[in-house]
């Protein structure tokens, strides 16, 4: 049979067409994948910024409590959200490759892998109050904090198995339910905050330890409805949702192994921001306060690049499902172009608004003037910190795992832990210099990460049989 005029345009790499073609085509699944996935990571971080703004506008004492509670227990998810990362990146691969059912697999062998890794971050997130003596914080801002670890850790398991759903729905191109699901969660969140952080409808005002209380609640309720959604939602059969699973640990080896790497990557990452808050806490409580006020400014736009992240790795997850290097390559870039065109306007609102963005989360004049400087640099951050972030996720999606958990080792704990100590300490920056060190780390970051990237798809290229 002989080919069209339109089979051999869409075939010829060399043709200007295809490629404005396949770029149409890659920004417009990104867009149309990124939306609900930005919203979904924005209403996570949401819940977030509620907890601080609500216990800030409470007592500096108790945000003080809250930052540093969060530093363990935010290191524990962010690291099981690497450890998971194989749920997203094979449920890609196999939508991408047309093996419906092996999705469905993989959502059912994920759930108990998370729930058991949920149980680890509980332990270790109970014993509250002596890790953050461990950590070198004052008695009574460990007391403190160690009691809104316990309340959090209740939640952590579940936290989990939320995760297991919401990765499998985009894994599938579905991320709209746990967009939907999230921001039902936030109405119901802040109304929880409103009962247990200032004491409405009976309850004693509880502070940080109420809005800690509220979030374990939430997520909780998040991951059963989540998990009942997919057990019903049009489609179960075509994804074998209800199918028996093999559970032997060797019929699943993969989804962990990816997720090792992943862990690592994230738990080095976080690790290096974490160091720098219980730094803050060694300066004292007004400065701990203001470094969460900032982190929770910059994590509103840093979700939105969170999400782009996610989608990109599940387009270059199917591209690489479908052995198509041409849409690998495009995926990645396009993430990058993609992050950039939003990035550049978010981070002149920071840079210009600073004072306004840090009197919505506190009254205390003391604290506004010490955040706004680091509202500031962390305009700079984002830029750069969203960039690594997209291209280390594409890395994650074309299951390359190991050489960015280095390079991230190195940018983050190698390069930043130091320097934020010596600029921090050694030159009397305090604050300041934490964050400035985020930004040279986030730059080198992005900078091995994309050289990473690009080497792989041009050895893509030069491969036998290369498409």
């Amino acid at each position: 049979m002989k080919k069209s005029m339109t089979d051999i345009q869409s075939t010829d790499p060399h043709n200007s067409p295809w490629i404005r073609e396949r770029l149409k085509r890659q920004f417009s699944e990104l867009v149309r994948l990124s939306f609900p996935i930005v919203l979904q990571r924005l209403g996570i971080m949401g819940m977030g910024i509620v907890d601080t703004i609500m216990v800030g506008r409470y007592s500096a004492q108790e945000l003080a409590y809250q930052s540093i509670a969060y530093v363990p227990v935010v290191a524990v998810i962010v690291t099981a959200i690497g450890l998971m990362m194989g749920t997203m990146v094979l449920t890609s691969n196999a939508f991408g490759a047309g093996d419906f059912k092996a999705c469905g697999r993989i959502w059912q062998r994920s759930l108990p892998y998370g729930f058991v890794l949920g149980m680890f971050g509980f332990i270790l997130c109970f014993m509250g109050e002596p890790l953050l003596l461990l950590l070198g914080q004052e008695a009574d801002i460990a007391r403190g904090g160690g009691v809104v670890m316990q309340a959090v850790a209740i939640g952590i398991p579940m936290t989990c198995v939320m995760l297991a759903c919401t990765f499998f729905l985009e894994g599938i191109n579905r991320p709209l339910p746990g967009m939907v699901f999230i921001m039902g969660a936030n109405v119901i969140n802040i109304f929880l905050n409103w009962v247990f952080v200032y004491g409405h409808l009976g309850f004693d005002p509880m502070g940080a330890e109420g809005s800690a209380w509220a979030t374990s609640f939430v997520r909780t309720c998040l991951a059963l409805g989540l998990i009942i959604y997919i057990w019903t939602m049009a489609g179960h059969e075509k994804f074998g949702i209800r199918q028996k699973v093999d559970f032997r640990l060797h019929k699943w080896k993969r989804l962990r192994h990816i997720g090792y790497g992943s862990g690592l990557t994230n738990g080095a990452e976080h690790m290096g921001f974490a160091t720098l808050e219980i730094f803050a806490g060694w300066i004292g409580a007004l400065t701990l306060g203001a470094v969460a006020i900032a982190y929770n400014v910059y994590g509103i736009p840093y979700m939105i690049a969170y999400g782009i992240a996610g989608a990109t790795s599940v387009r270059v997850g199917i591209a690489l499902g479908r052995r198509d290097h041409r849409d690998l390559l495009l995926a990645g870039t396009c993430g990058i172009l993609f992050n950039i065109i939003l990035m550049v306007p978010l981070l002149a609102v920071l840079i210009l608004y600073p004072a306004e963005i840090a009197s919505l989360f506190t009254r205390e004049p003391d604290l506004v003037v010490i955040t706004v400087p680091l509202i500031v640099l962390s305009a700079w951050m984002l830029l750069f910190d969203s960039l690594q972030t997209v291209i280390g996720n594409g890395l994650r999606g074309r299951r390359d795992i190991w050489a960015p958990t280095a390079l991230y080792f190195f940018s983050y704990i190698i390069v930043m832990i130091p320097l934020s100590y010596i600029l921090a300490f050694t030159y009397d920056r305090g604050a300041i210099g934490l964050f400035e060190s985020t930004v040279v780390a986030s730059v080198i970051s992005f900078v091995l990460l994309t050289a990473r990237f690009y080497y792989l798809s041009y050895q893509d290229f030069r491969s036998p049989g290369s498409p």
